[in-house]
């Protein structure tokens, strides 16, 4: 991918990134804690003021949970202090929406950004039967749902704006992945993420990353002109590099 380079060194600024996969041997993301180190101070760079650390959890075959995700977070904390680094971050997950999360509810184990959001996918083959009763139920409980990355979802297609207004009338946030306006995910996830983009439709911003590769992806991205359509459609800001 390749990309204009801004002439004043300025780019999109989104301060709270809530939807990552760095923390290391938790999913189909980062490996090792070096590397999630690596990410981090990036990110940093790039003006991310806070995390939200949100690893897969599919059930049965990923079940990660509070303990195992506290602990890697743990790890990470410890080698980034060696650096003098203090992150302002929580733990959360990318939850993939089944039956089992009403147990999670109501055993009082759902993990959230800042105690409120929790992060929800599909299957990208089709969207869950139980979703929208699972909105209310996290509503009902005092959570905040935010489903992740709407534009990557084939089966919202020409539709998706339609079908985004109506989950955000249902009190549903989203999520728009940054690198889907790259074109990264595909012609089609790029397309739906600029048509949320126009119509004003998107809650938050996030990186999604899941490697070293996607985060000097971001970065070129963000440090282009290509990336100044956010700023025209968005509440964010611009922050000095």
């Amino acid at each position: 991918m390749f990309f204009r380079k801004r002439s004043v060194k300025q780019y999109f600024f989104y301060g709270h990134d809530l939807h990552s996969h760095i923390l290391p041997g938790l999913d189909d993301g980062v490996k090792t804690v070096e590397e999630s180190a690596e990410i981090v101070k990036r990110m940093l760079k790039l003006g991310v003021k806070r995390f939200t650390f949100t690893p897969h959890i599919v059930y049965p075959l990923l079940m990660n949970g509070p303990e195992n995700i506290g602990k890697r977070w743990e790890e990470l904390e410890e080698r980034l202090k060696r650096e003098d680094i203090r992150l302002d971050a929580d733990i959360g997950a990318e939850y993939r929406v089944g039956r089992y999360m009403f147990d999670l509810i109501g055993q009082k184990q759902i993990m959230a950004s800042g105690g409120e959001r929790v992060l929800l996918e599909h299957s990208f083959l089709a969207p869950s039967l139980y979703f929208e009763e699972l909105l209310f139920q996290l509503q009902t409980e005092g959570f905040e749902p935010v489903l992740a990355h709407p534009e990557r979802y084939r089966f919202y297609g020409e539709d998706i704006e339609k079908a985004c207004r109506e989950l955000k009338g249902k009190g549903c946030r989203l999520q728009v992945n940054l690198l889907s306006f790259t074109g990264y995910y595909g012609k089609e996830a790029r397309k739906g993420a600029y048509v949320l983009l126009k119509r004003g439709l998107i809650d938050y911003f996030s990186g999604d990353i899941h490697s070293l590769r996607q985060i000097e992806l971001l970065e070129d991205f963000l440090k282009s002109k290509e990336s100044d359509v956010l700023n025209r459609y968005s509440p964010y800001r611009l922050s000095p590099i």
